[in-house]
C-alpha cells in the first residue's frame, strides 16, 4: 500500500478547504478561469443535451439537475495492466514497480447490465444543488472536491430521492470498462497522453510522451475531447471515488462476471488520476484508494445510474 498512503499523506497538505471563507484567498481553481487557459483546451461545456422523462438505453440522458448521463452498453473487457509492473515503472520512469503489482493479473470481465454514467465528473454547481453545503459558487463547472467517499455515497443518495431512480458510485470493474471503452492501450488516448487531452502534471511522462503544462489545479469538466462511449475526464482532472474496497491481491480471485470488490478493507478505490499526479497514475488501470472519511484536494467523483 505504499503509493496509496504516500498519496494520502501528499495529498493532506497540498491545498487547504474549498469551502466559504471571507478571510481566504482565492483558491488555485481560479488560474485556469481567468482566461489563462491554453487554446487547444476546447469547451466541453458546450456539449448539451434535450432533458427528457426518463432514460432511454441507448441514449443520452440529463437529470433534474443538469446533468449529464451516457449510457454505457453491457460487454467484456480485460481488466488491468497489460504491462507487467516493471515496464509500467520504467514506462513512468524511476517509481518502484511493487507500486503496480496490484494492476495483475489482468484478467477477462464481463459486464452484465447496461448502465448510465455521468459525462463528467459531478460539478461544484451540481453538489451545492443536492447537498446541504457552504461550498464556494466560483468556478462552478470545475469537480467538485474534497469530497469523502462517504459524502458521495450521501450526494447519490439524496439525488436518488429526489429523482426516485437508483444512482451509485461505479464499482472498479465499471468505471475501468467505461474508462477504456474499447481501448486495449494505458490509456484510451493510445500509448501515451499529453496535457492537450488531460490534466495532469505536465513536467513528468509517460513512455514516448513529452512535458506539457502543469494547471497546478482543476479546470472545467469537459474541457478535453471525450473517449468512445463520450465521457470526459477519465484521465486526471481528479481521482474518482469507486464503490469498491481496495484490495491489492483481489485480482487473483475476482469473479469474472461484474465484480463487486473486497468484503471488507481499509481503502476505498479511487480511479483515474489527477491534476496533483503524473500521467502513468491517469492510466486505465492505475489503481489506488483512501480511507472513506479522506477529503483531499484532488479527489472527487461521478455518478452511475442504475437501469
Amino acid at each position: 500500500m505504499k503509493k496509496i498512503v504516500c498519496c494520502i499523506t501528499l495529498l493532506f497538505i497540498v491545498l487547504g478547504c474549498e469551502q466559504d471563507n471571507p478571510n481566504a484567498q482565492p483558491t488555485p481553481d481560479n488560474q485556469e478561469q481567468n482566461g489563462q487557459q491554453d487554446k487547444n483546451v476546447a469547451d466541453g461545456n458546450k456539449h448539451q443535451e434535450t432533458p427528457m422523462d426518463a432514460p432511454v438505453p441507448g441514449k443520452p440522458f440529463t437529470n433534474s439537475i443538469g446533468m449529464k448521463l451516457v449510457y454505457i452498453p453491457p460487454g467484456e473487457f480485460m481488466m488491468g495492466s497489460r504491462d507487467s509492473a516493471a515496464a509500467v515503472a520504467r514506462k513512468i520512469r524511476n517509481t518502484d514497480r511493487k507500486n503496480f503489482l496490484d494492476e495483475h493479473p489482468q484478467h477477462r470481465i464481463e459486464i452484465t447490465r447496461g448502465f448510465y454514467m455521468g459525462t463528467t465528473e459531478v460539478t461544484k454547481a451540481q453538489y451545492r444543488a443536492i447537498m446541504d453545503t457552504n461550498l464556494s459558487r466560483k468556478w462552478k463547472d470545475n469537480p467538485v472536491r474534497q469530497v469523502s467517499w462517504d459524502d458521495a455515497v450521501e450526494f447519490c443518495r439524496k439525488l436518488s430521492e429526489k429523482e426516485g431512480r437508483t444512482y451509485l458510485l461505479p464499482t472498479e470493474a465499471e468505471w475501468e470498462y467505461a474508462c477504456r471503452a474499447g481501448t486495449t492501450t494505458p490509456f484510451y488516448t493510445g500509448e501515451t497522453i499529453s496535457t492537450s487531452q488531460a490534466n495532469y502534471d505536465g513536467n513528468y511522462v509517460y513512455g514516448s510522451g513529452t512535458k506539457g503544462i502543469h494547471r497546478k489545479t482543476t479546470i472545467a469538466v469537459g474541457s478535453f475531447p471525450p473517449n468512445a462511449f463520450g465521457l470526459y475526464d477519465m484521465h486526471g482532472n481528479v481521482y474518482e471515488w469507486c464503490q469498491d474496497w481496495h484490495g491489492e491481491n483481489y485480482y487473483a480471485v475476482s469473479p469474472t462476471s461484474d465484480p463487486q470488490g473486497p468484503s471488507s478493507g481499509e481503502y476505498r478505490v479511487t480511479r483515474g488520476g489527477s491534476w496533483l499526479w503524473y500521467p502513468g497514475h491517469s492510466r486505465s488501470a492505475s489503481r489506488s484508494g483512501n480511507t472513506p472519511s479522506s477529503r483531499n484536494s484532488n479527489v472527487g467523483f461521478r455518478v452511475l445510474l442504475d437501469l
